[in-house]
Protein backbone atom coordinates (compact mmCIF):
# COMPACT_ATOMS: atom_id res chain seq x y z
CA UNK A 1 0.00 0.00 0.00
CA UNK A 2 2.78 2.55 0.71
CA UNK A 3 4.08 1.77 -2.88
CA UNK A 4 0.64 2.78 -4.59
CA UNK A 5 0.95 5.92 -2.07
CA UNK A 6 3.83 7.02 -3.19
CA UNK A 7 2.99 6.50 -6.78
CA UNK A 8 -0.09 8.53 -6.24
CA UNK A 9 2.07 11.42 -4.34
CA UNK A 10 4.51 11.13 -7.43
CA UNK A 11 2.07 11.56 -10.32
CA UNK A 12 -0.40 14.24 -9.18
CA UNK A 13 1.98 16.02 -8.03
CA UNK A 14 3.92 16.16 -11.49
CA UNK A 15 0.53 16.61 -13.19
CA UNK A 16 -0.72 19.03 -10.73
CA UNK A 17 1.71 21.89 -11.40
CA UNK A 18 -0.16 25.12 -13.64
CA UNK A 19 2.75 27.02 -13.93
CA UNK A 20 3.50 25.98 -17.50
CA UNK A 21 -0.09 26.42 -19.15
CA UNK A 22 1.30 25.56 -22.57
CA UNK A 23 3.00 22.22 -21.00
CA UNK A 24 2.51 20.08 -24.16
CA UNK A 25 3.95 22.18 -26.94
CA UNK A 26 6.38 19.47 -27.97
CA UNK A 27 3.21 17.83 -29.64
CA UNK A 28 2.50 19.04 -32.72
CA UNK A 29 -1.33 18.67 -32.49
CA UNK A 30 -0.92 20.11 -29.19
CA UNK A 31 1.41 23.26 -30.27
CA UNK A 32 -0.73 23.91 -33.49
CA UNK A 33 -3.63 24.52 -31.16
CA UNK A 34 -2.54 26.87 -28.85
CA UNK A 35 0.72 28.03 -30.65
CA UNK A 36 -0.73 31.72 -29.79
CA UNK A 37 -1.46 31.23 -26.49
CA UNK A 38 -3.94 32.61 -23.65
CA UNK A 39 -3.60 36.14 -22.64
CA UNK A 40 -2.53 36.86 -19.06
CA UNK A 41 -5.56 37.88 -18.15
CA UNK A 42 -7.94 34.85 -19.58
CA UNK A 43 -7.51 32.57 -16.59
CA UNK A 44 -10.41 30.49 -18.25
CA UNK A 45 -8.07 29.99 -21.41
CA UNK A 46 -4.93 29.73 -19.76
CA UNK A 47 -6.79 26.76 -17.45
CA UNK A 48 -7.65 25.56 -20.99
CA UNK A 49 -4.41 25.06 -21.88
CA UNK A 50 -2.60 23.48 -19.10
CA UNK A 51 -5.19 20.69 -18.46
CA UNK A 52 -5.99 19.56 -22.09
CA UNK A 53 -4.63 16.55 -23.07
CA UNK A 54 -6.79 15.68 -26.14
CA UNK A 55 -3.41 15.85 -28.25
CA UNK A 56 -3.13 11.82 -27.07
CA UNK A 57 -5.41 11.05 -29.92
CA UNK A 58 -3.60 9.03 -31.97
CA UNK A 59 -0.17 8.70 -29.55
CA UNK A 60 1.90 5.09 -29.07
CA UNK A 61 5.35 4.48 -27.54
CA UNK A 62 7.01 2.09 -25.01
CA UNK A 63 6.51 1.90 -21.44
CA UNK A 64 8.68 0.48 -18.42
CA UNK A 65 6.68 -0.15 -15.25
CA UNK A 66 7.02 -1.39 -11.94
CA UNK A 67 5.65 -2.80 -8.62
CA UNK A 68 4.42 -4.93 -5.86
CA UNK A 69 1.72 -7.71 -6.14
CA UNK A 70 0.41 -8.46 -2.87
CA UNK A 71 -0.73 -12.03 -1.85
CA UNK A 72 -2.96 -13.46 1.01
CA UNK A 73 -0.75 -16.70 0.90
CA UNK A 74 2.57 -15.02 0.98
CA UNK A 75 4.80 -13.51 3.56
CA UNK A 76 6.43 -11.17 1.73
CA UNK A 77 5.05 -9.44 -1.88
CA UNK A 78 6.09 -10.25 -5.15
CA UNK A 79 8.25 -7.34 -6.99
CA UNK A 80 8.75 -7.18 -10.90
CA UNK A 81 8.47 -5.05 -13.80
CA UNK A 82 7.08 -4.56 -17.39
CA UNK A 83 8.10 -3.32 -20.60
CA UNK A 84 5.77 -2.82 -23.01
CA UNK A 85 3.66 -0.62 -25.93
CA UNK A 86 0.69 1.82 -25.49
CA UNK A 87 -1.35 3.18 -27.90
CA UNK A 88 -4.32 5.98 -28.10
CA UNK A 89 -7.45 4.54 -30.63
CA UNK A 90 -9.08 8.19 -28.92
CA UNK A 91 -8.08 10.66 -26.62
CA UNK A 92 -10.43 8.89 -24.00
CA UNK A 93 -9.27 5.06 -24.64
CA UNK A 94 -5.78 3.32 -24.92
CA UNK A 95 -4.35 -0.64 -25.17
CA UNK A 96 -1.29 -1.69 -24.07
CA UNK A 97 0.60 -5.12 -24.19
CA UNK A 98 3.88 -6.17 -22.30
CA UNK A 99 5.79 -8.48 -20.96
CA UNK A 100 5.98 -9.30 -17.27
CA UNK A 101 8.25 -10.72 -15.02
CA UNK A 102 7.71 -10.55 -11.05
CA UNK A 103 8.70 -12.80 -8.31
CA UNK A 104 9.43 -13.52 -4.48
CA UNK A 105 8.74 -15.65 -1.89
CA UNK A 106 9.76 -18.40 -3.84
CA UNK A 107 7.39 -18.22 -6.34
CA UNK A 108 6.66 -15.69 -9.39
CA UNK A 109 5.14 -14.90 -12.48
CA UNK A 110 6.60 -14.69 -16.08
CA UNK A 111 4.67 -13.81 -19.20
CA UNK A 112 2.12 -11.29 -21.21
CA UNK A 113 -0.06 -8.68 -20.12
CA UNK A 114 -2.55 -6.43 -22.38
CA UNK A 115 -5.69 -4.41 -21.30
CA UNK A 116 -7.23 -1.75 -21.96
CA UNK A 117 -8.27 1.61 -20.60
CA UNK A 118 -10.61 4.41 -20.52
CA UNK A 119 -9.65 7.73 -19.20
CA UNK A 120 -10.50 11.37 -18.98
CA UNK A 121 -8.77 13.50 -21.90
CA UNK A 122 -6.93 15.62 -19.41
CA UNK A 123 -3.50 16.38 -17.99
CA UNK A 124 -4.26 14.66 -14.96
CA UNK A 125 -6.57 11.76 -15.69
CA UNK A 126 -8.61 8.99 -13.75
CA UNK A 127 -9.19 5.95 -15.49
CA UNK A 128 -10.59 2.49 -15.17
CA UNK A 129 -9.47 -0.38 -16.68
CA UNK A 130 -9.68 -3.96 -17.48
CA UNK A 131 -6.88 -6.80 -18.22
CA UNK A 132 -5.75 -10.09 -18.53
CA UNK A 133 -2.48 -11.87 -17.54
CA UNK A 134 -1.25 -14.81 -19.54
CA UNK A 135 1.91 -16.82 -18.51
CA UNK A 136 3.28 -19.23 -15.84
CA UNK A 137 3.31 -18.87 -12.47
CA UNK A 138 7.24 -20.51 -11.43
CA UNK A 139 7.47 -21.95 -8.03
CA UNK A 140 10.17 -23.48 -5.84
CA UNK A 141 9.34 -27.50 -5.10
CA UNK A 142 10.94 -29.82 -2.37
CA UNK A 143 13.35 -32.05 -4.90
CA UNK A 144 15.86 -33.73 -2.00
CA UNK A 145 15.15 -37.07 -2.89
CA UNK A 146 16.15 -37.17 -6.56
CA UNK A 147 19.73 -37.66 -6.93
CA UNK A 148 20.42 -34.83 -8.36
CA UNK A 149 22.39 -31.41 -7.21
CA UNK A 150 19.05 -28.77 -8.48
CA UNK A 151 20.22 -25.71 -6.52
CA UNK A 152 24.12 -25.82 -7.59
CA UNK A 153 25.73 -25.95 -4.45
CA UNK A 154 27.85 -28.88 -4.38
CA UNK A 155 25.67 -31.55 -2.42
CA UNK A 156 22.89 -34.10 -3.77
CA UNK A 157 19.75 -34.28 -1.93
CA UNK A 158 20.70 -32.20 1.07
CA UNK A 159 17.69 -31.51 4.11
CA UNK A 160 15.88 -28.67 2.08
CA UNK A 161 17.02 -28.74 -1.54
CA UNK A 162 14.61 -27.52 -3.93
CA UNK A 163 14.39 -26.41 -7.68
CA UNK A 164 12.16 -24.25 -9.64
CA UNK A 165 9.21 -25.91 -11.54
CA UNK A 166 8.33 -24.13 -14.70
CA UNK A 167 5.24 -25.95 -15.84
CA UNK A 168 2.58 -23.95 -14.16
CA UNK A 169 0.77 -22.62 -16.36
CA UNK A 170 -1.72 -19.08 -15.36
CA UNK A 171 -4.70 -17.12 -16.72
CA UNK A 172 -5.24 -13.66 -14.63
CA UNK A 173 -8.48 -11.12 -15.15
CA UNK A 174 -8.68 -8.24 -13.46
CA UNK A 175 -10.16 -4.63 -13.14
CA UNK A 176 -7.79 -1.40 -13.00
CA UNK A 177 -7.95 1.90 -12.03
CA UNK A 178 -5.64 4.67 -11.45
CA UNK A 179 -4.32 7.99 -12.51
CA UNK A 180 -2.34 9.26 -15.39
CA UNK A 181 -0.09 12.43 -15.26
CA UNK A 182 0.99 14.35 -18.05
CA UNK A 183 4.46 15.56 -18.06
CA UNK A 184 5.05 17.14 -21.07
CA UNK A 185 3.50 16.30 -24.62
CA UNK A 186 5.53 13.02 -24.91
CA UNK A 187 6.20 11.78 -21.47
CA UNK A 188 3.01 10.53 -19.54
CA UNK A 189 3.31 9.07 -15.37
CA UNK A 190 1.15 6.56 -14.38
CA UNK A 191 -0.19 4.90 -10.73
CA UNK A 192 -2.44 2.07 -11.07
CA UNK A 193 -3.76 -1.10 -8.85
CA UNK A 194 -5.41 -4.25 -9.96
CA UNK A 195 -6.95 -7.46 -8.82
CA UNK A 196 -6.05 -10.25 -9.98
CA UNK A 197 -8.66 -13.35 -10.56
CA UNK A 198 -6.65 -16.25 -11.28
CA UNK A 199 -7.51 -19.99 -12.85
CA UNK A 200 -5.81 -21.58 -9.52
CA UNK A 201 -8.56 -20.60 -7.15
CA UNK A 202 -8.64 -17.44 -4.59
CA UNK A 203 -5.40 -18.41 -2.55
CA UNK A 204 -3.38 -17.19 -5.86
CA UNK A 205 -5.73 -14.09 -6.57
CA UNK A 206 -3.75 -10.81 -5.43
CA UNK A 207 -3.54 -7.09 -5.06
CA UNK A 208 -0.81 -5.52 -8.09
CA UNK A 209 0.30 -1.92 -7.14
CA UNK A 210 3.01 0.10 -9.24
CA UNK A 211 3.98 3.09 -11.69
CA UNK A 212 4.28 3.36 -15.20
CA UNK A 213 6.08 5.72 -17.26
CA UNK A 214 4.99 5.78 -20.97
CA UNK A 215 7.16 8.01 -23.96
CA UNK A 216 4.96 8.42 -26.32
CA UNK A 217 5.27 9.72 -29.83
CA UNK A 218 3.39 10.36 -33.66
Amino acid sequence: MRILISCLILVTGSGCSLLNSRYAMDDPVYAEKYAQGAEKSDVLGKAKQALDARHADGLAGYYLSGGAQYQAKASEPFVGAEAGLEGYATSWLSSRFALAVYGGDGEGRLGADLGARVQTPSRVAPFAGVGMFLGARPHKDLADMDGLDNDDDGWIDEHGEDEWDLDNWLIAVYPEVGVHAWLNGSLRLTAYGRYFVTTEGRVHDDWLVGCQLTAFSR
